[in-house]
């Protein structure tokens, strides 16, 4: 296990460790400041379970997501605060990627007993600020002892118009395909904080506090899209997950995928290919989608929205068309828990 006195004002000797102040004590401890809508509330953290209202004509959306140290992040170059930061984003992004409205969370994490408190008060402080921003309550969760690394855990609701979730399984023959902002941003954030390189400001702060794309999913389900899926393996995974729901094929242009100049700059450095950063680096959490060409003049007039392709009839895959003409199939090879390459 690292040590984290870099983390915190305390020196070493002073901590307060996990199994010192136990369990319950802790929850109390982390308890305030939870609840930013209680309109929806009608019991929070306390109960045996939470008890939330549901909004009338809405569908609800629940999503989960884990991070575990050492396989999603590392203390070495990311801060506390971050981890709780990118763990919400990851779960907003869900929501985000069905149009949706998030309103509930419930939160977990296995700590070993030796850890600072006053480090995961930072990781619940990067928590609980995205969740102050999206008017997110924390209705509850668990804390648990464990003997390896260190592992939280967010489940997510949220809501959406009765009948409107945006699906990745909506895509139709003629569709354009459009992207929200730029891709490959935190895998070159991540690459140069990997090699300790100085620079890359942008990227770097886009690996380690990226944002959900709340608002842009709800303004494009509003418009009338057809799917809909967000950028958390790879945008070659992600496309692939869209053609082989829709039974579509889709074909892209990789000289209008949006590229952040540190990524043309990180990969001159390394003397790689600039669009594998997005194809296959992932976790931008930026949304990708389909729409009708009809509504090609609305999507223009939406902040940092990029058209880079279509949906045409065949079989479920994905083409790139290069800069030279040549046609390249893109396979769904993004980040895979259980992929040895």
């Amino acid at each position: 296990m690292l040590q984290y006195n870099m983390y915190t004002n305390r020196k070493p000797g002073d901590e307060m460790q996990l199994k010192d102040v136990g369990e319950f004590n802790f929850i109390r401890h982390i308890q305030d400041n939870t609840i930013h809508d209680p309109s929806t509330v009608i019991t929070g953290i306390g109960d045996d379970c939470a008890v939330y209202s549901a909004k009338e004509e809405t569908d609800q959306l629940i999503s989960t997501d884990t991070m575990v140290e050492g396989v999603h992040f590392s203390f070495h170059y990311m801060k506390p605060y971050d981890v709780g930061y990118r763990l919400m984003t990851a779960n907003l992004s869900d929501i985000a990627a069905m149009g949706g409205t998030p309103r509930q969370i419930v939160l977990s994490v296995a700590a070993p007993e030796y850890v600072d408190t006053a480090i995961l008060d930072e990781v619940y402080r990067g928590i609980k600020d995205q969740c102050a921003k999206y008017h997110l309550n924390i209705l509850g969760g668990d804390t648990v002892r464990t003997e390896g690394p260190m592992v939280w855990t967010v489940t997510i609701i949220g809501d959406v118009p009765k009948g409107t979730a945006i699906m990745r399984s909506g895509a139709q023959v003629g569709d354009i395909v459009g992207i929200t902002n730029y891709v490959g941003y935190a895998a070159t954030g991540l690459g140069a904080l990997s090699y300790n390189l100085d620079g890359y400001h942008m990227t770097k702060v886009g690996h380690q506090r990226p944002d959900p794309q709340i608002e842009l999913g709800q303004q494009l389900r509003q418009l009338g899209i057809h799917s809909m899926n967000d950028i958390s393996d790879g945008l070659g995974s992600e496309l692939n997950e869209i053609a082989s729901a829709s039974n579509v094929s889709i074909v892209i242009e990789e000289k209008v995928i949006p590229l952040h100049e540190e990524t043309y700059e990180l990969a001159k450095y390394l003397q790689t290919n600039p669009v594998d950063y997005a194809l296959y680096g992932g976790e931008d959490f930026q949304l990708v989608f389909t729409a009708p060409k009809s509504l090609l003049p609305k999507l223009e007039n939406l902040a940092g929205i990029t058209i880079i392709g279509e949906v045409v009839s065949g079989s479920a895959q994905v083409q790139m068309v290069t800069p030279d003409k040549t046609i390249k199939t893109i396979e769904a090879k993004g980040y895979n828990h259980f992929h040895e390459s």
